[in-house]
């Protein structure tokens, strides 16, 4: 093959061979984008593969032949009745009057290189190139593929917002050993400790050994243990963290997602039903029988001395944390 020939990997920006390929890696030399498979009849991909579906008996490309960047995206038994723009250069009022069924835009994917950053065909480039994502700053978002396009905003916006958390937890202390949560030797110390009812800050190692401290005796284990180190704001669970809050709301959806996770996995005090969990209706864990049902959850109303209804817990969760630690 001559060296003329523009090299189908390196187009696609997945060639490995660098200079020392056989092919040309000039984008003004003629590329060869013939699917081999079309040939033998066996392309498994259709209208959704990247190269040309041509017969076999079709004269090689010219300067002068070659297919326009808009006809890329025709079937290759169809013949084009009018010039048609290119699917890239399609503005946002354009595209819901664009005849899909003409071009199959949607079907064709991204180009790579827009995609990345920058494609050096330029308008010349016979893929889509994406609408700009505002997060990223990237041209990833397909036109024509509005539930992929929703998906990628979505997502890439958690992406920033996670960076941005994880960009201001980096200078976050811990209020008892005074070092920095996130410069800790090893993965598992690199974890906050958040208190419910209180915003310091603390690593997960230090609150725990706070928490987990024997009281003197006659020391009542609430005030002493529960409590913040700090403020002495009482918080009956910690709640692992690998980022900071900066907002009171950020900070309830770090608690929620962490209890909905918690709810997902089997309690083993509970075994499907086999066992006795001792935090009664008190426990995070899931309580689901053999079957798949759960457990369902009584509670006892009783009548007080002033007159008014209260609800009796056999298990209070308060009463069992002095041992054991979420």
């Amino acid at each position: 093959m001559s060296k003329r020939t523009l090299c189908k990997f390196f187009a696609h920006g997945a060639c490995l061979k660098g200079e020392h390929c056989e092919f040309s890696h000039d984008w003004k030399d003629p590329s060869n984008n013939i699917c081999t498979f079309y040939q033998r009849g066996i392309c498994s991909y259709g209208s959704r593969c990247r190269y040309e579906h041509v017969k076999a008996s079709r004269p090689p490309a010219s300067s002068s032949s070659r297919p326009s960047p808009a006809s890329a995206f025709l079937p290759a038994d169809s013949v084009p009745s009018s010039s048609l723009k290119p699917a890239w250069s399609l503005d946002q009022d354009s595209v819901d009057t664009f005849n899909p069924g003409t071009a199959n835009p949607e079907e064709h994917p991204i180009c790579s290189f827009a995609a990345a950053g920058d494609c050096p065909r330029g308008a010349a480039c016979p893929h889509i190139h994406g609408n700009l994502c505002p997060t990223c700053g990237k041209r990833c978002l397909h036109p024509f593929r509005p539930q992929e396009r929703d998906h990628h905003l979505k997502s890439c916006d958690q992406k920033h917002k996670q960076l941005q958390a994880l960009k201001f937890s980096q200078e976050i202390e811990c209020c008892v050993c005074l070092e920095r949560v996130l410069s800790k030797p090893t993965p598992a110390e690199r974890k906050f400790g958040l208190l419910t009812e209180c915003d310091h800050a603390f690593c997960i190692a230090c609150i725990r050994n706070w928490r987990s401290t024997s009281p003197s005796s006659g020391m009542d284990v609430n005030s002493t243990l529960r409590a913040c180190p700090i403020c002495r704001k009482l918080s009956y669970f910690v709640v692992p963290s690998v980022i900071w809050f900066s907002a009171p709301q950020q900070k309830k959806e770090i608690i929620d997602n962490y209890r909905e996770k918690l709810r997902s996995i089997d309690c083993k005090h509970f075994n499907f039903g086999d066992g006795n969990c001792p935090f009664g209706t008190s426990c995070f864990y899931k309580h689901a029988y053999h079957d798949g049902r759960l457990e369902e959850v009584v509670l006892r109303h009783l009548d007080a001395e002033d007159g008014q209804t209260v609800i009796a817990k056999d298990i209070r969760l308060a009463d069992f944390l002095e041992d054991m630690h979420i």
